[in-house]
Parts: C-alpha cells; structure tokens; sequence
C-alpha cells in the first residue's frame, strides 16, 4: 500500500511524503519510489527516486518552474514490493508567479556606436551599416530595494536609406548576471523602415574596460526582423546589481 501526502496547493516548492507498506500495516524500507505527474512534466522532483526509510517513510521536493500559473496537476507516486507495483496519486494545484524584479539595472551607451544590422524584410535579406544607441532601465531605483513601476527601454538605429527606432519598450522578464551583465526580453513600438509592435531581446557583457558587447535582436513575427552585434563603451550612470544594492 502506498500512501501520498500532497499539499492542496503548491507554490513554487513544496515537500511532499508517503509511506510504502505491506499488508497495510508492516513497512518496506529501502524501496525505491518514482515520482511522476500529469500533465507530464509539468514539476520536477528531487531526489526521484525517493527511498523509504525503517519505516517506510519517504519524501521529496518538488519544484515549480517560475512563470507557471495556476493550473491543476496529479502526482504519482510507485515503487515495486515483491514484484507487484504499489502506486499511488494526489490532485493538486500548483504555481509559481515570475519573481517581477530579480534584479535592477540602469543602462546606456555613452555614445552613439558604430553597428552593422541585419535586416530581414519578408523575404528580403540585407545589411547595413549605421550609428546605434540602446538605453534600458528596469526596476532601478539608487537606494536600496527595487521599484517593479520603473520598466523602460530604447533602441534607435541610423543608417544608409534604414532609419529604425524601438520604443515605449516593455519588458517581459529580465535577469542579471552579477554586476556585469543583463538579459532583458520585451516589447516596443517600431517606427522608421518598419511599424508596429515587435519582440525585442537585449543582451549586454560588459569588460573591465567598461565596453559592453551587445546583441539585439527584435521580430514581429510576420517576416521582419532587425538584429545586430557590436561593441560601445558603456554610459558612466550604468548600473547593475541585486535589489539590496544602493548606488
């Protein structure tokens, strides 16, 4: 007999516990048991197998990947006694809302700097070689804590017979890797060599010498896309860190 204990909702992680027994009342240890859910897939397990204890007690975390929304989901549980399968199940609801300001950041090319886009134009395939500037600010605030209302970026690219520029951009979700480089993906409205509302993905390293590598690429996803690589130094109010940070 297997029995599984599930919290009604899970939010983000959880430990979960059953007990494997014989006859219902004489415990199996040492018994492998897996951990499996439906949909599949949808929360991962750790450890998977778990392994019953004297008792024939075991446990197991289970984590939900962040952005889920609420959704309802089974568990599983099974493990072998004896050469016949004991399984059991428990319904559940799980979630885990995104974490809206993982991080802050202020960023911004000092200058304008030299970049050669990539432009796609239903079918047409082009480069071209222009002047870029990129700004983006995401729950930044200089004192300590993060402000999720502070949510802006830009992009303006000038070049040979292509004038393109992205703004009003919101962001989707964004992420730094310690003080030195983000990744943001959103939103903006296009005007210029192209209109309307396109995903937009930034990414940013930046050396020791304060020069940021960039990589931007934005898509409507019907046939037009702009992106580019390049290299600019970085504006001297760029600022990057954890939401505890004063600047």
């Amino acid at each position: 007999m297997l029995t599984l204990n599930v919290p009604e909702v899970i939010t983000c992680q959880a430990v979960i516990t059953g007990t494997l027994s014989c006859a219902e009342t004489t415990p199996v240890e040492g018994a492998e048991v897996f951990f499996s859910d439906f949909p599949e897939d949808t929360v991962t397990y750790d450890p998977n197998p778990a392994v019953t204890d004297v008792n024939g007690d075991f446990t197991t975390t289970v984590t939900v990947p962040v952005g889920t929304p609420l959704v309802s989901i089974t568990i599983e549980a099974s493990a072998i006694v004896f050469g016949e399968v004991q399984m059991g199940f428990a319904g559940t609801q799980i979630e885990c809302p995104p974490v809206e300001c993982p991080c802050k950041f202020r960023i911004g090319l000092r200058d304008e700097a030299k970049a050669q886009a990539d432009i796609t134009d239903r079918g047409k395939s082009f480069s071209v070689s222009g002047e870029i500037n990129v700004s983006a600010i995401q729950c930044f605030q200089t004192e300590p804590g993060c402000n999720p209302d502070v949510d802006d970026f830009n992009i303006s690219f000038e070049g040979k017979k292509v004038e393109l520029r992205f703004f009003q951009g919101r962001r989707i979700d964004f992420s730094c890797d310690g003080d030195r480089s983000i990744r943001l993906r959103g939103t903006a409205i296009a005007k210029g060599y192209f209109r309307g509302v396109f995903d937009v993905s930034i990414e940013v390293t930046i050396d020791d010498n304060n020069i940021g590598t960039w990589i931007i690429n934005a898509d409507n996803g019907m046939g037009q896309s702009f992106s580019t690589v390049f290299r600019g130094r970085m504006s001297k109010s760029t600022s990057i860190g954890d939401c505890g940070l004063q600047f």
